[in-house]
């Protein structure tokens, strides 16, 4: 009897734990859940996604102290940083979507990064999560792939369309593609000083002999690699690429408008660069579709305003003070955190903090 009893009264005892570890099993579940539930708070939201409250972290390490050296006010930098880590996280939901990946070559570069003891000190200095840093190194090179892959694929017809929309209507506009070589006497000598009036007298005289030998006939090529400052262009025979968007000075851009195919200009062309001696090699009608500048701007553009709104962004100004006064208690003054939560938009479709 009194074996059966304690026989009992042991398996009484063993009911109980399991019960009460299974209530402790519940409520710790239950607190770990509120942390996680409470990590992944959305700092901005937009259809589909949202950026985490240790997402949020990363981008405010990365960026703040740049947007800061960039004259961003203390009170402006928490929503220009809920901004770029929405536009981010959006771009990239498309990038996944349309099959974009990391190349080997970003695989190789992340590895480099990821795997330097130098970096990896210097990062962990600063505070920063190593996953979560080179997810977000990660998903820069997808979206980066994601918006070349848009620019490589903009058809012809999309990119006139694109670079006629930046004219005025009736502005003249040359579509032409401009193929050049140059050879350029700088202005700045080799210790980064600009050359007085004397000395670029000398390098006038110098730069109208060599020209005098190129239209006499000699390799231009050759006379390129030896006397070009341009370290850019000098080892492909000076050769640059000309299209009328704004990014040649203009000086050098008018030349080349004046000029036949295999001409060489007569005089120098003077640029705020120095003196340039240029030849025209080949000019290719309605080339400037295949601008690599233009081809990028026209991607970029369409992450614009009204992409921000399809998606139907929402910065949370309130869990974004909140959260960003316990990471960096000095970002807002105390003006800005009383006004906290009235927002503005600005141009671009982004939400930030206002300041009354």
């Amino acid at each position: 009897m009194n074996s059966k009893t304690k026989k009992l009264k042991t398996g009484n005892e063993n009911s109980v734990i399991v019960i009460i570890l299974a209530v402790l099993l519940v409520v710790v579940l239950g607190i770990v859940g509120v942390i996680v539930a409470k990590d992944n708070q959305g700092i901005a939201t937009f259809d589909g996604g949202k950026v985490t409250k240790a997402e949020y972290k990363v981008y405010y390490q990365m960026f703040a102290s740049y947007l800061q050296m960039y004259g961003y006010s203390q009170d402006e930098i928490p929503g220009e940083i809920a901004d770029k880590a929405a536009l981010d996280k959006m771009i990239l939901t498309d990038a996944k979507a349309a099959g974009v990946e990391l190349t080997e070559e970003n695989k190789t570069e992340l590895d480099t990064i990821f795997n330097d003891e130098e970096y990896i000190e210097y990062f962990q200095s600063l505070g920063f999560d190593l996953d979560d840093l080179r997810e977000i190194y990660q998903n820069d090179y997808i979206i980066q792939n994601y918006i070349q892959k848009l620019a490589d694929e903009a058809t012809a017809e999309v990119m006139t369309t694109y670079i006629t929309s930046k004219y005025e209507e009736g502005e003249t506009i040359d579509m032409n593609e401009y193929d050049t070589s140059h050879i350029l006497f700088s202005f700045t000598d080799e210790s980064g000083n600009t050359l007085d009036d004397a000395a670029k007298a000398t390098l006038k005289t110098e730069a109208e002999a060599v020209l005098a030998r190129a239209l006499a006939g000699e390799d231009f090529a050759t006379l390129v690699g030896e006397y070009s400052d341009d370290t850019g262009t000098a080892a492909n025979g000076g050769q640059y690429t000309v299209y009328m968007d704004g990014y040649t000075v203009d000086e050098y851009a008018d030349a080349v408008t004046t000029m036949q195919v295999g001409e060489i200009k007569a005089a120098l062309v003077e640029t705020t660069y120095g003196y340039h001696i240029i030849k025209l090699n080949a000019k290719t009608e309605n080339g400037r579709v295949n601008n690599t500048t233009e081809r990028e701007e026209y991607a970029n553009s369409l992450f614009g305003e009204e992409y921000i709104t399809a998606k139907n962004k929402v910065v949370d100004e309130e869990l974004l003070v909140e959260f960003v006064k316990e990471i960096d208690p000095d970002a807002y003054t105390e003006e800005s955190t009383e006004t906290a939560t009235d927002t503005t938009t600005s141009t671009d479709g982004t939400t930030t903090v206002t300041v009354e």
